[in-house]
C-alpha cells in the first residue's frame, strides 16, 4: 500500500524555476495541474527535433559527452561543438553555424533526442 501511496505521490524538490512556477500560480489553478501544462508544452518542444545527418549527431553527442547540460551550455551550444575533438574542424564550424541558427527550443529538442 505504501508503494503505491509513492507513486500516486512522488517527491519533488522545487527548484528556482520550479518555484518560480509555483508563485505564479492563476487562482484555483493547482502546482500539479500548471507542471501537467509546462509538461505537455515541453513534449510539443521535443516533438520539433532538427535533423541532423548521423555525423553531426556524433559530433553533437560526442561534445555532450560527460557535460552538465545547463541553461549556459544549451545557450552557447554552437561554441561548445567548435571546441569539441568530435569530426573534422570543418564538419565543427558548419554544425556550430546549423546551431547558431536554431532557436533555444530545437537546441533543447535535439539534446532530449540524445538522452542528455
Amino acid at each position: 500500500m505504501a508503494e503505491n501511496r509513492k507513486a500516486k505521490r512522488p517527491s519533488i524538490y522545487l527548484s528556482p524555476p520550479l518555484q518560480h512556477v509555483a508563485g505564479n500560480l492563476r487562482d484555483g489553478q493547482s502546482l500539479s495541474q500548471r507542471l501537467a501544462t509546462v509538461a505537455e508544452r515541453y513534449q510539443l518542444i521535443c516533438k520539433q527535433t532538427p535533423e541532423l545527418t548521423d555525423r553531426e549527431l556524433e559530433i553533437l553527442g560526442s561534445a555532450l559527452s560527460g557535460s552538465h547540460v545547463e541553461p549556459l551550455l544549451i545557450k552557447h551550444l554552437d561554441d561548445e561543438i567548435e571546441d569539441s575533438d568530435a569530426g573534422e574542424p570543418a564538419q565543427r564550424r558548419e554544425l556550430a553555424e546549423r546551431l547558431r541558427g536554431m532557436s533555444i527550443a530545437e537546441r533543447i529538442a535535439l539534446i532530449e533526442s540524445l538522452g542528455y
